[in-house]
């Protein structure tokens, strides 16, 4: 029994000594496993994320072109021509990828496509499942993967609805796209060989993948089980089996535009392949460790044991001897055996401790055998008693922490922060009790008083006769990891460029301040910069750059901690103000703001003068969601740019309110428009000389239904706002011109007829289309139209020069009109190919009473003059204020004191009762001759009497 006991401890010693270390290795090892994979998840997901986002940008390119498209094209299938030809014209500066462009009527039937004649055949889309989809009401239709004939590309249809300008459906126009633009564009750059993107439709079908051999597209894999739970669950991420018999680490998102499911695709040998080189060395560390203890333990119980045994048997025999050889022999004999037995058990002992000298120095090999693995391992390995003082520190964990052996065991160090004390006591408990701590995610403090990011493993030892030895704990330096997982958690919510949060953080910001019915009052600002867009055009995007990093760090600095500056995109930035309900105090702050913002920024040796605007919104009586509040801000930014800018606004109900009269009356225009309730009235312009009619302005009106005739004013800052400006004002300019036109053939002319452009049509680029159009179709003289454009949409968009200077050099002539109510400089008379300018009413109306007005009029006059303009006065109703005109050498004018602005038909029996400036014999006079014959045209200059 005492022989068992001591090689069974032995045994136990061994076991109690290496098994603890060998399980916190393989812990550590399982550990990174796990952490390793849910990291190989996280990337996956990632990724699919991101590139959802760009199928989504991709799709909603394609249903923009159409959108343009469709107000293009003709639905009158007398038209299919013509809009055959435009489809070509597009298609040829549409990318590659985009196979025919083709638009059908309400029949299916095919009134337009951009194949060439020769590749033209009887097409009918009417039984088809995204042509069903739109008339059943959906505003983009996916079609089915298919084949393309003769080609044989697999193309993919998108199709959205054609409406009317009362957004009734009249058709559909379908583009397809070649599939193997979206094989081209998921080759990710950065994924490990062997990773593989895919895209399936919502029915399982792959619409793309990015994997070289067999064509994977239009193969059905809804089969597959991985797809449909990723299907199902629109996110996921997990280990699948894909089509080619390989796991991969997977990730899919659903993309919004469209319901399609992209999976990203990691091999787990890749992703797994730092851990397995791992494994492989912790396994064989773990297998030569207990092969050379046991081997060890083995060897020096079988030496202490031996000679025990044989120390048993001599003592055996020399009892058995004495009891058998008592009668036989005699005391001689008896003497000689006792001699002998005691000369084996000298023989024994000697040997007995020549083995356990030899069993001390196997001892000490055995354990310099097992420090040489510990510190072999890339594990840190640390054991303390019950009392935390430490008995062994391995390599790595001088490399980790920065103390070394001798000072770990020597004293008492400190690797805890003060911060973590208690969760510490708490693991080094949980530990002493019996548990095995795995995967716990701490910050240890270095020597040198910095702290890294470990992962400890923990388990109890014990002593070979079962008392408590104390806790073993293995630590891995994760800090790389960590601080990688906090870079791609701040390029999630945070702003590349100003280092700000960005908008998912906003909102996820908002959504926890609002969250809760006992939330506290918070207040967002919303900013945007006034003359940006010109900072970008003027002097590079660099500068841009550099600027929105300043305004930033300018607002950060007014904030402080009292709320969180976030960047909204572009020039657009969102100040939130936590816990702040007051009006004043949100006002203080704000102005503040805006005051920093109209500080001069010096950027790059250059100094640049802006402003900003802001619109303030509180929660909750403003909004008591995110997206709500942010809304309404906006709200309360665009009131405050339309009070003049470098402001700021509240949010009231009454904006809200009337946002929502503007979309009703936007609707109302649309439906206007489609069913021909504009028409034009016609004010005559007045030559002073000698009252005969130079020309007349168009003017809008709108008859409405139920309210009867409208003027502009109720509804054109609206109508200048809508989508449908543009139909309007072309045909605006295309009605003017046939009825000039038509007056003309009827003993009629006038030598010009006015039009009011809205200001994106002076820079849009198919005003020299529209108007070239217009003058063919009515065949008008050129010289006989005149376009009007205020001097603020001048300002605006200075780019409209180029195409105004090419209308003039086709004849058409420009006015300023409402000259002196803008804030454009002087210097654009200079700049833009003017024939007059307009005098606006508020000026005109006052000149016989207000010095001031009369003072601002006749110097507008003489400027007009000295630069070779004509001028002509609105809004003239006193024969007192023409008087005043002919004294300032004003050419013309018009006003009630001549017309009201009058119908078409009544226009034009007021004209067969006046006298015409121009005859049918002659023609418009050019702009230089009108010039040289001004002096001898105008009578003497004469002043008012006094008084």
């Amino acid at each position: 029994m005492l022989l068992r006991s001591i090689r069974s401890r032995l045994l136990g010693l061994v076991v109690a000594t290496v098994v603890p270390f060998a399980a916190l290795i393989g812990a550590g090892l399982w550990n990174q496993w796990r952490n390793d994979q849910a990291a190989g998840l996280q990337r996956a997901l990632h990724e699919a994320r991101l590139l959802a986002v760009q199928v989504d940008d991709h799709i909603g390119n394609l249903e923009n072109l159409m959108i343009g498209l469709s107000r293009a094209v003709s639905m009158n299938p007398a038209d299919t021509l013509a809009n055959d030809a435009l489809l070509r014209k597009v298609k040829s500066e549409l990318p590659d990828f985009i196979s025919n462009v083709v638009v059908y009527g309400r029949d299916g039937i095919t009134v337009g496509t951009s194949l060439p004649p020769e590749q033209q055949r009887p097409n009918f889309a009417s039984n088809r499942a995204y042509f069903q989809d739109i008339l059943a009401g959906k505003r983009l239709a996916i079609g089915d993967v298919i084949r393309a004939r003769p080609s044989g590309q697999w193309v993919l249809i998108l199709a959205r609805p054609v409406e009317d300008q009362s957004g009734q459906l009249q058709g559909v126009m379908a583009i397809g796209t070649r599939l193997e633009h979206f094989q081209d564009a998921l080759r990710v750059r950065g994924l490990p060989p062997g990773g593989v993107v895919r895209i399936v439709n919502e029915k399982g079908v792959v619409v793309a993948q990015s994997v070289n051999g067999p064509n994977w597209i239009g193969r059905d894999v809804s089969g597959s089980g991985a797809v449909a739970r990723h299907l199902a669950a629109k996110e996921a991420s997990e280990i699948t089996l894909w089509s080619d018999d390989v796991k991969r680490i997977t990730g899919s998102a659903t993309a919004h535009t469209v319901p399609w499911l992209v999976s990203v695709g990691l091999p787990t040998d890749a992703a797994f392949a730092a851990v397995m080189a791992k494994f492989g060395w912790g396994a064989l560390f773990i297998a030569a460790t207990l092969l050379v203890a046991f081997t060890i333990a083995w060897m020096l119980s079988g030496r202490i044991v031996r000679p025990l045994r044989q120390l048993r048997d001599d003592a055996s025999t020399l009892a058995a001897g004495k009891l058998s050889h008592r009668s036989t022999v005699g005391p001689g004999d008896e003497l000689g055996v006792l001699a002998g037995a005691f000369n084996r058990m000298a023989e024994s002992l000697e040997q007995r401790e020549r083995e356990a000298r030899q069993a001390t120095e196997d001892l000490r090999q055995a354990k310099d055998a097992l420090a040489a693995v510990i510190d072999a391992s890339p594990v840190a390995i640390v054991c303390s008693d019950p009392q935390h003082r430490i008995f062994l520190w391995s390599r790595a964990a001088e490399q980790i922490f920065g103390y070394t052996a001798e000072e770990a065991l020597s004293r008492r160090i400190t690797l805890v922060p003060p911060e973590g004390a208690q969760e510490s006591r708490e693991l080094f408990e949980r530990a002493m009790n019996g548990e095995i701590i795995r995967d716990v995610h701490v910050k240890r403090m270095r020597k040198d008083g910095t702290l890294v990011d470990v992962r400890i493993a923990a388990a109890r030892m014990h002593n070979p006769d079962g008392t408590m030895r104390g806790v073993a704990r293995a630590y891995e330096d994760i800090t790389e990891r960590k601080r990688a997982e906090r870079q791609l958690e701040r390029i999630a919510h945070y702003d590349q460029l100003t280092g700000l949060p960005n908008r998912l953080m906003l909102q996820k910001e908002l959504g926890r301040l609002l969250a809760g019915a006992d939330s506290r009052p918070t207040a967002i600002a919303v900013f945007d910069l006034d003359g940006f867009k010109d900072v970008n055009d003027t002097l590079g995007h660099s500068t841009g750059d550099h600027l929105l990093i300043e305004v930033g760090a300018r607002l950060t600095g007014v904030t402080g901690r009292r709320g969180t500056v976030c960047r909204h995109g572009g020039d657009e930035f969102v100040v939130i103000l936590p816990e702040c309900g007051d009006p004043l105090v949100i006002g203080g702050i704000v102005d503040a703001m805006l005051r920093q913002l109209a500080e001069p920024f010096t950027i790059n040796d250059q100094v640049l003068h802006i402003g900003g605007s802001a619109g303030v919104a509180i929660a909750p009586a403003d909004a008591a969601s995110a997206d709500d509040l942010i809304a309404n801000a906006d709200l309360a930014l665009y009131q405050a740019k339309a009070d003049g800018g470098r402001t700021y606004r509240f949010f009231l109900p009454a904006l809200r309110a009337r946002a929502q009269a503007r979309r009703s009356l936007d609707l109302d225009l649309r439906r206007a428009f489609a069913e021909n309730e504009f028409e034009l009235y016609f004010q005559p312009q007045i030559r002073l000389a000698d009252d005969a009619v130079v020309g007349a302005e168009a003017l809008l009106r709108w008859r409405h239904p139920t309210q009867g005739v409208l003027a502009p004013g109720v509804f054109i800052d609206a109508l200048a706002d809508s989508a449908i400006a543009p139909d309007v004002g072309r045909w605006i300019i295309l009605a003017a011109c046939e009825k000039a036109a038509l007056w003309r053939s009827r003993g009629c002319p006038l030598a010009r007829i006015g039009v009011n452009l809205f200001p994106p049509q002076s820079y849009n680029k198919t005003i020299l289309a529209d108007i070239e159009a217009a003058l063919r179709d009515s065949g008008l003289p050129a010289e006989m139209l005149e376009l009007e454009i205020t001097e603020n949409a001048a300002l605006n968009y200075e780019d409209a020069a180029v195409s105004l200077q090419k209308l003039y050099e086709r004849g058409v002539k420009l006015a300023f009109d409402d000259f002196g109510t803008g804030y454009a400089s002087l210097s654009y008379l200079t700049q833009f190919p003017l024939s007059r300018i307009k005098i606006d009413r508020s000026f005109v109306s006052k000149i016989t009473d207000d010095a001031g007005d009369a003072a601002i009029v006749r110097s507008l006059i003489a400027m007009a003059h000295n630069l070779g303009l004509e001028v002509i006065a609105e809004g003239v109703e006193t024969s007192a204020q023409v008087q005043f005109l002919l004294n300032e050498r004003c050419e013309e004018a018009q006003g009630y004191f001549y017309a009201k602005p009058l119908p078409a038909a009544d226009f034009e029996a007021y004209l067969k009762t006046k006298r015409l400036a121009m005859h049918m014999q002659d023609l418009p006079p050019t702009r230089e001759a009108k010039f040289r014959r001004r002096a001898t045209r105008l009578p003497p200059r004469r002043r008012l009497p006094a008084g």
